[in-house]
């Protein structure tokens, strides 16, 4: 009889996860709420149970009713995905007290991958680690920057993906910042544990990702990502493999990877994460969850990471082997998201046309269909495009090509936003760190701006430029030089906007 497993999330990861499940005979089950009841991925989950209200506190942060789904459709599994509770030790351990597979670590082992300060301790035995200290109160903090000297970098200990993060360059800057991170903190984690470390300005942000078969005591890495293009600590791009490093190099960090999840005694699938500043690593932290951008490894390696993450929550091993390992290509992601391409505030909206890019070496992973609402309660992520080619410049061009090929409608997206940054010389050449947006010659100008609300405000008029001749139809995906053609084809409501 086949086994069934809940899928504990939502979108598009929650259609990712169904859909190898599927391919290894197991029964997908899902959840959703109120604001997700015409979401795509119910559509691919055989059971679904409606588990409340839209906002992530009343559903798929509520342990209780993901517990109570999965004794309702019979489970033997939970997937959590990423994000939510993919990541909460207490979730973990409940699952297991229950008797359900959880896929992913142990509750041990997320008690140490989750407290920073523990991490960081562990870690350092087999890596540099950036220097930092746990502190108690603004009082301590004081006595420990002034030691340390600025800039530095104020971390919840209990989270992770950019929350309660503050940069503070100056004694005045810190009250404020250490006020501000800890009730962010305390109200995204329910931890008001604050730590700070030296920051390191303008490093590269690279990632290992690990394989490890407990049973066995096998522990495999499917090579490094990287993930330096951010906004606020939010990765927008990532390729594999890395322009920065050297085969010396890469072989370093992998070995690094390892050995800190070694130390750990990690098990199943999860992400080692590094500053590279100057041609040193340092260790960053552990990410306990299968990535946002895991698809790049899967299209290099040829490995399906979530049958891996299956495979060895069942019991039945890792039958790969780190020698058996051989990337091949390159791969690039562009997180497409549903903001403004100017200011990237989330717009929310209906979609009216969504028709994504068709080429051999494209994937992508998305939730989005015409017709559908998304819903203003969660995360802006529409659409995941991955691109692979045999080398980085032909993942490149594809990826250029993909993008000007898609339509979406009815909402704004950051295509444009990838389309230029893929332009940039600095991206081309692979001589980028995290000041790259911040340095972007970002569609500042006024007729950027006007550009903008053309695109998001007049989908009329969209329509007319895509019915033009097939040399105008992408203009108004062009890049951030080529909106004065766009402003060209729409001049009569040039001056009503300007």
């Amino acid at each position: 009889m086949s086994k069934k497993i809940l899928i504990a999330n939502r979108g598009e990861i929650a259609i990712r996860i169904a859909k190898t499940c599927r391919k290894m005979d197991i029964i997908p089950c899902g959840i959703y709420s109120d604001a997700d009841k015409n979401s795509l991925h119910i559509r691919l989950c055989k059971e679904t149970m409606n588990i409340g209200g839209a906002m992530p506190s009343e559903s798929y942060l509520r342990i209780d009713k993901i517990i109570d789904a999965t004794r309702k459709l019979d489970c033997d599994l939970i997937h959590p995905g990423y994000g939510f509770l993919s990541e909460n030790r207490k979730f973990t351990e409940i699952c297991e007290k229950e008797g359900l597979i959880f896929v992913g670590p142990s509750h041990k082992v997320m008690s140490i991958t989750g407290d920073k300060v523990m991490a960081r301790r562990i870690a350092s035995k087999a890596s540099p680690v950036v220097e930092g200290y746990e502190v108690s109160n603004e009082s301590n903090a004081s006595d420990i920057v002034e030691s340390m000297g600025f800039p530095v970098i104020l971390k919840a200990v209990e989270g992770g993906g950019g929350r309660g993060l503050r940069i503070v360059r100056s004694s005045e800057e810190l009250k404020q910042a250490f006020v501000s991170s800890r009730n962010e903190s305390t109200i995204s984690f329910g931890s008001g544990r604050i730590y700070v470390e030296k920051y390191l300005e303008n490093p590269r942000h690279i990632e290992v990702q690990i394989l490890a078969d407990p049973v066995n005591s096998n522990i495999i890495h499917l090579g490094e990502r990287e993930c330096t293009v951010q906004r606020r600590h939010q990765k927008l791009i990532e390729e594999t493999p890395s322009p920065a490093l050297t085969l010396e190099m890469r072989k370093g960090i992998t070995e690094k990877a390892i050995a800190i999840m070694k130390e750990i005694g990690y098990e199943n699938a999860g992400t080692v994460e590094f500053l590279f500043k100057d041609g040193k690593f340092y260790f960053m932290e552990v990410n306990a969850r299968i990535q946002v951008e895991h698809p790049i490894t899967e299209a290099v390696t040829g490995v399906d990471i979530v049958e891996q993450q299956l495979n060895i929550a069942l019991g039945n091993g890792l039958p790969l082997k780190q020698q058996d390992m051989n990337s091949k290509g390159h791969a690039i992601e562009c997180r497409i998201n549903a903001e403004h391409p100017l200011s990237f505030i989330p717009f929310p909206g209906t979609v009216k046309k969504f028709t994504p890019p068709e080429e051999d070496g494209v994937r992508i992973d998305t939730a989005l269909y015409a017709g559908y609402t998304i819903p203003t309660f969660y995360d802006s992520l529409i659409a995941k495009l991955i691109c692979v080619g045999n080398d980085r410049y032909e993942s490149i061009e594809k990826m250029k090509r993909s993008l000007s090929s898609f339509r979406i409608s009815g909402i704004p997206s950051t295509i444009p936003f990838h389309i230029s940054a893929l332009n940039d010389r600095r991206f081309v050449e692979g001589s980028y760190d995290t000041s790259f947006i911040d340095k972007m010659n970002r569609f500042s100008s006024k007729e950027g701006e006007i550009a903008a609300a053309i695109l998001y405000l007049l989908p009329k008029r969209l329509e007319f430029v895509e019915s033009r001749g097939k040399e105008e139809q992408n203009l108004w995906m062009k890049s951030r030089f080529d909106w004065i053609d766009i402003l060209e084809l729409v001049d009569g409501w040039y001056p009503q906007l300007g």
